[in-house]
């Protein structure tokens, strides 16, 4: 049910690296909606990561003219609709989701398929240089002091032997980025047709090193996550979320959290933000009813910030593109 989303643009490779208060590197940093997608975007270490967000404060519409004046109310019309919103997303990726002339383009509704996983791993690439950095150069802002560090689970150097793909459709994510920095990938996808068109698309060689769970997010549990095995290295969860209602993805979050290998394993969680014409500070919800006759959610930077807090997830980094956030997390 659950699958990646209507826009993309991850946009890093432009762009200021900052770790607190200092600038590492700085590149063109113009940016505008719409037009070209190589737009400038920020990698920032999350010093504010302990700013809790008001469920009051977050508000939103949908495209059938309804106005929701805070969280709660969002929350209400989602648990009533539940069931309806759901069926509707399985029969609209069972005709064939955004359609288009490869697998690629039925995932994600166009043909930069390529471009955003380039981007995603330079994305990934920054992220662990800089975390590296902050772990052995006491010049940079650190949570705790060298002293405390010492002994601390949580500074322990990241490996690379296990990641995981949620939602991964047809594997694009797995073959074009995570199979080139992680030995093994377990994907994770609902849809049992598109888990089974994942292994032709990968390879017989790629799919050597890769197991596949055909499960729905919104259901999963503990005990799932612990059948897949060892801890995951990584997570990557990618124009996912938008499918589910606000409590499932709290839910999925925190059984996520807990398969991850303890000290060093990281979430990272990318998708859609406002953008352009629509107002940064208000979610836009798409419903069945609708001229997209499926429901997803664009979410705005607080809004996907008061969910990761609730499910006792902390932002380590974070970069803003034209249309999308990405975020690395891990446990508080």
């Amino acid at each position: 049910m659950a699958k990646r989303g209507k826009k993309k643009t991850l946009s890093g490779r432009q762009g200021s690296t900052v770790v607190g208060s200092k600038t590492v590197g700085n590149e063109n940093q113009n940016s505008s909606p719409g037009g070209n997608h190589k737009k400038s975007a920020a990698l920032h270490s999350e010093e504010r990561s302990s700013r809790r967000i008001c469920p009051e404060t977050i508000k939103g519409t949908d495209d059938m003219g309804r106005f929701y004046s805070c969280h709660d109310e969002l929350l209400s019309f989602q648990k009533a609709n539940q069931e309806g919103l759901y069926h509707a997303n399985s029969m609209w990726w069972a005709n064939g989701g955004y359609n288009g002339s490869n697998d690629e383009q039925a995932m994600i509704g166009d043909e930069g398929g390529e471009e955003d996983a380039e981007e995603g791993l330079a994305f990934l690439d920054r992220f662990l240089a800089l975390d590296n950095k902050k772990a052995t150069d006491d010049s940079l802002p650190h949570e705790h002091p060298p002293s405390s560090r010492q002994n601390n689970p949580r500074q322990q150097r990241r490996r690379f032997d296990h990641a995981i793909d949620l939602g991964a459709g047809v594997g694009r994510v797995t073959k074009l980025l995570l199979l080139k920095r992680y030995g093994e990938v377990r994907l994770v996808e609902a849809d049992e047709g598109w888990s089974k068109r994942s292994k032709v698309y990968l390879g017989r060689k790629r799919a050597s090193r890769c197991s596949f769970s055909h499960q729905r997010l919104d259901t999963l549990t503990k005990a799932d996550v612990q059948g897949w095995g060892e801890p995951a290295d990584l997570m990557w969860v990618q124009w996912t979320l938008q499918y589910l209602i606000d409590t499932d993805v709290v839910d999925c979050l925190k059984v996520l959290a807990g398969g991850l290998r303890e000290g060093s394993g990281v979430l990272i969680v990318k998708e859609n933000r406002p953008y352009g014409t629509q107002r940064e500070d208000r979610f836009q919800m798409d419903m069945p009813q609708g001229v997209n006759e499926r429901y997803d959610i664009t979410r705005t930077d607080n809004h996907h910030r008061l969910l990761f807090q609730q499910a006792g997830l902390r932002v380590c980094y974070t970069e803003r593109g034209e249309e999308t956030n990405v975020y690395a997390l891990t446990a508080m």
